[in-house]
């Protein structure tokens, strides 16, 4: 996965005014008040890596796209406290959301996982009322075992995501970032999730290098068509201690500017955007891991340029 958080926890509280469809507002208007979700590392690993800390996709770092908080030695219960200090403090929030986010949470014994939900779910209702989970994984882990343990725990109350790395539908994209599995892996993950009480959410990637100028929007409409609800979008960009710093450096990797990812973000949700909800328009990362582009840094101006690109088709 690859999708990087603060303090444990996911902001999922822009503003009301929606000229589109905010998970965070689908959220508040859903349960009646401020949703966060809660970043959960069980070290789980995945096939692309060697251990936790070596190989993997070219973006990806020792940290597995998440806090890194197993690396770290937390516990589970140190990273709910962690990040419902945020959530609560800062966010002012109602209910929560438990996100198994770092490596790929399917990856593994089964037992790891039902195990560590089960203990996530009290440990986090001690603050708050748990409302919903997210599961991040790969495409070629999306098994039996893992499709009927996400629907058991679906309910109209509580709400349950299964988040796939997808990041491309190009297979040269695909094999450029090193991903160890092809596109047939993401249309059979979501075949077999067809007609499943839980929800699904891709994770996609822009500015890979040699793709199509349209290829975000191609993406989107691909599994939009195949059943996907929900959409992370995010740029490609470099973290230290990664292949991809060495494609950077090298100066064999051009991360996209600002203004064309807004642009490339914003014709997605102009002529998709009523068949998904956006679950993250733009990077959160910051400091000395980042390497490059530094404007992901200022969030809100990300944002800002891709809404002012929305307003102005719909004037």
């Amino acid at each position: 996965m690859y999708n990087l958080t603060y303090n444990g926890v996911v902001d999922l509280t822009s503003g009301d005014d929606c000229i589109y469809r905010k998970w965070s507002k689908e959220l508040r208007d859903h349960f009646g008040g401020r949703v966060q979700k809660i970043c959960i590392d069980i070290g789980s690993g995945c096939p692309n890596r060697d251990g936790l800390s070596a190989g993997g996709c070219i973006f990806c770092d020792a940290s597995g796209g998440g806090t890194g908080a197993w690396l770290r030695g937390e516990s589970l219960e140190d990273q709910i406290a962690r990040g419902m200090k945020s959530a609560l403090g800062h966010y002012k929030a109602r209910f929560c959301i438990l996100y198994f986010q770092s490596y790929s949470a399917t990856y593994g014994p089964p037992d790891r996982l039902v195990q560590a939900v089960e203990r996530a779910t009290v440990e986090a209702g001690r603050f708050v009322p748990v409302v919903g989970l997210s599961v991040g994984t790969r495409p070629d882990l999306v098994s039996p075992w893992a499709v009927d343990y996400l629907s058991s725990l679906s309910r109209p109350d509580f709400q349950v995501w299964l988040e796939l790395g997808v990041q491309t539908t190009d297979e040269l994209g695909l094999a450029w970032l090193r991903r160890g599995h092809d596109l047939s892996s993401v249309e059979e993950a979501l075949a077999d999730c067809e007609g499943r009480p839980f929800s699904v959410c891709s994770h996609l990637i822009a500015g890979i290098p040699g793709e199509a100028e349209d290829q975000l929007l191609r993406s989107a409409r691909w599994l939009l068509d195949r059943g996907v609800t929900g959409i992370k979008f995010h740029p490609l960009y470099v973290l230290k201690d990664t292949e991809l710093e060495k494609e950077y450096l090298s100066g064999r990797f051009k991360p996209l500017s600002m203004e064309d990812y807004a642009e490339k973000v914003a014709k997605v949700i102009d002529e998709e955007g009523h068949r998904f909800v956006v679950q993250r328009i733009a990077a959160d990362v910051r400091g000395e891991r980042l390497i490059a582009p530094k404007w992901i840094e200022d969030k809100n101006r990300v944002i800002a340029e891709i809404e002012s690109r929305l307003m102005n088709t719909t004037v």
